[in-house]
């Protein structure tokens, strides 16, 4: 790190001695000010960190349990893109003396790949900005920009677990507990591969549902606005074969979070749609129709009866159970129409008939009915980046891409996503596992009477290396 501070303190610092007159001459250029700092800041981050990795590697070379195991090959420079800039540092590659396998055994420290050419910030600074804008603008957001399709790649490449694993809270309780589901309509590029989209009286076969399930505690006010008590989202594509295991994972939570034995009711509000009476059932919930859905077709069928003046009264018919005299005023109303807006009219009192038991839980006054917010959490948390837009996904990069709005959605973090994935794909093999740094100090520190002259020329390293602390802070001082 020394190496790079001296570098700054001799070419930095005059520089940014020239940005600050420039910028007193001018003070109207305050951004043009900034970016030079910014930039000549990022560059030396991006040096520190060059040559830390350097002295880890050079740590590796004169390290005495490498040399038992490994001796060396050769050395080549790896470039990394990280969220702070291009890295170069030297890696040195070895041969295993039993086995004669090829290993970069800095690499393996570090938990890089032969291919990967983004550290795991910059990963998850592209992957962050691909949840809220489009794949291209997410590969513009790094200091050197990578093409839309290394951001496509690393969302494809995501597994999000559905939950936080390891709950340490206590179960919560509740009498009442809420669950909401919506669907967003999504357009596909193809189905299976590129031209398999079919087209039929003008109408493209290349429709997909992305569900949105969501569990809360309720409503409460904070600073004069309702909000969700405690809401936690779960999402996806979900085909109709994998439905039932979207409703299970929702039941799971349920379960690890809430004192099920205390809660006396589940109010499950939707617009009545064939998935999501399924999570009714499994669930056990009592149905209620969100109240868009009911305002919707009941403002609907007095639209096309051409009877708009009737809608407050027609609620009022469906509210006291009068499903007769309804029926009445439809036949009655339709009997006059054009056969298309009469077929129309049907299928909107159908829908009402189908999901009659939910319509009365909504018309009923009692406290625990709330108003449901599935319309604007759909259009904010789904549609906002998926079909607000004219815009074509992959089956894959659209499950990905919702399943990591709604991780976003729950307060995660994706650089712990993204570990955990590293954690996962590790060797756990006794012989394929690589050293830390400090396993080496710590082995070669026990050797120390077996190795002394070896161990006494690290020492000597590891103390260059805490002078070259305070020779930092020194630094860090004369600049201020």
């Amino acid at each position: 790190m020394l190496n790079s501070i001296q570098h700054f303190v001799k070419n930095g610092i005059p520089q940014l001695e020239e940005s600050q007159k420039n910028f007193m001459q001018d003070p109207a250029h305050l951004d043009q000010f900034v970016n030079q700092v910014k930039q000549m800041v990022l560059e030396l981050g991006c040096h520190i960190v060059s040559e830390t990795l350097e002295e880890c590697n050079l740590m590796l070379e004169e390290s005495i349990k490498r040399r038992i195991y490994w001796h060396i090959k050769d050395r080549t420079e790896r470039t990394l893109l990280t969220s702070i800039g291009m890295v170069r540092f030297t890696h040195t590659r070895y041969t295993h003396k039993e086995t004669k396998e090829s290993a970069y055994l800095l690499d393996r420290i570090l938990g890089l790949s032969a291919h990967t050419r983004l550290s795991m910030d910059a990963k998850a600074c592209i992957l962050e900005e691909a949840a809220q804008s489009s794949y291209r603008k997410a590969g513009e957001h790094l200091p050197e920009s990578v093409s839309k399709e290394t951001v496509m790649r690393s969302v494809h490449s995501l597994n999000i677990p559905k939950q936080e694993e390891n709950r340490k809270e206590e179960k919560r309780q509740v009498k009442t507990l809420y669950v909401e589901a919506d669907e967003d309509h999504i357009a596909l590029q193809f189905h299976e591969k590129k031209g398999d989209i079919k087209c039929w009286k003008g109408h493209k076969d290349n429709q997909q549902i992305v569900k949105m399930v969501y569990v809360h505690e309720g409503i409460e006010k904070k600073e004069k606005r309702n909000q969700l008590k405690q809401p936690f989202f779960f999402g996806g594509i979900y085909p109709r074969k994998e439905n039932e295991e979207l409703w299970k994972e929702v039941d799971e939570y349920i379960k690890k979070t809430y004192d099920r034995e205390n809660i006396e009711e589940i109010r499950f509000q939707s617009d009545g749609g064939g998935w999501m009476k399924k999570g009714v059932e499994l669930l056990g919930g009592r149905f209620v129709l969100d109240g868009f859905h009911l305002r919707k077709y009941g403002k609907r069928m007095c639209r096309l009866a051409e009877k708009e003046e009737m809608e407050e009264e027609l609620l009022t018919w469906i509210g006291r159970k009068q499903k007769g005299k309804v029926e009445r005023w439809v036949k009655e109303a339709g009997g006059g129409l054009e056969e298309r807006k009469q077929k129309k009219l049907e299928e909107s009192w159908n829908y009402l008939k189908r999901n009659w038991k939910g319509v009365q839980e909504r018309l009923e006054e009692k406290e625990e009915n709330i108003g449901s917010s599935t319309e604007g959490h759909v259009s904010h948390i789904l549609s906002a980046r998926m079909s607000s837009r004219p815009m074509g996904w992959s089956r894959k990069g659209a499950d990905r891409l919702a399943q990591l709005r709604i991780y976003l959605k729950n307060g995660r973090d994706v650089e712990k996503l993204l570990l955990g994935q590293k954690e996962e794909g590790e060797e756990k093999e006794e012989e394929k596992r690589y050293f830390s740094v400090h396993e080496i100090l710590e082995w070669e520190r026990r050797n120390q009477k077996k190795n002394g002259k070896y161990i006494e020329a690290l020492q000597a390293k590891v103390s260059r290396q805490i002078g070259a602390k305070f020779y930092f802070h020194s630094a860090i001082a004369g600049i201020c």
